[in-house]
């Protein structure tokens, strides 16, 4: 077995000294909404490649004509969509989705 010299070794520290001190940015993937197969609407950061012509950015404006409490419960679906992103084992949460999502408490039902 070949041993690492005393410069290999060093240039091994470094770049793993390196590697270790550059800060890891986890970006929050895009929320996205679609209609599914049976005409719900779904929110989503994974669109299956069936929706994918029709599925659009969370944040894009509503289309005219939704109610104020559809409204409301797109915020939360949206809301609720970038939250599940950070879910760990047990049904916490990661720090970070308080960065990263916009709490919007359940609305009421639609009546």
């Amino acid at each position: 077995m070949r041993r690492a010299t005393p410069t290999a070794m060093k240039l091994h520290t470094l770049a793993l000294a390196f590697v270790l001190s550059v800060p890891v940015v986890a970006t929050a993937a895009e929320v996205y909404r679609w209609v599914d197969d049976h005409g719900q609407v779904v929110y989503g950061t994974v669109v299956p490649e069936r929706h994918r012509s029709t599925a659009v950015p969370a944040s894009t404006p509503l289309p005219p004509g939704v109610s104020a409490c559809e409204a409301r419960w797109h915020r939360y679906m949206a809301s609720a969509a970038c939250f599940d992103q950070y879910r760990v084992v047990g049904g916490g949460l990661k720090a970070e989705a308080y960065k990263r999502c916009t709490e919007v408490p359940q609305p009421e039902p639609c009546t």
